[in-house]
């Protein structure tokens, strides 16, 4: 099994929601209201600041983890073709995860 970890701003909730969505993806963590900085900025978890981050989190079996990965790799270049090109704030990482209860 692998986690994946998705950073983005909550702009980008929708598509990466109907990203799941297509690719039948029905288990996740969704935590909003993130703070942090990173190569698209900086932004801040507390009221009133602008932006804010979205994090999900993915289990996923082993042949899961391929498909999903190029989902996410093809809503970030057509979320880059969108912005004209500048780099947009939507990252994903996996990690090893055990099922343990």
């Amino acid at each position: 099994m692998k986690m994946m970890t998705i950073v983005c701003r909550e702009k980008f909730e929708v598509d990466v929601l109907v990203l799941f969505s297509n690719q039948g993806v029905t288990g996740y963590t969704v935590m909003s209201g993130a703070g942090g900085s990173g190569e698209t900025g900086a932004v801040s978890g507390k009221l009133g600041w602008r932006d804010c981050n979205m994090l999900f989190l993915v289990a996923l079996n082993d042949d899961q983890v391929a498909p999903l990965v190029t989902a996410m790799k093809e809503l970030h270049v057509r979320l880059m073709e969108e912005h004209f090109g500048v780099e947009v704030p939507l990252k994903a990482f996996l990690q090893p995860c055990e099922l343990v209860l």
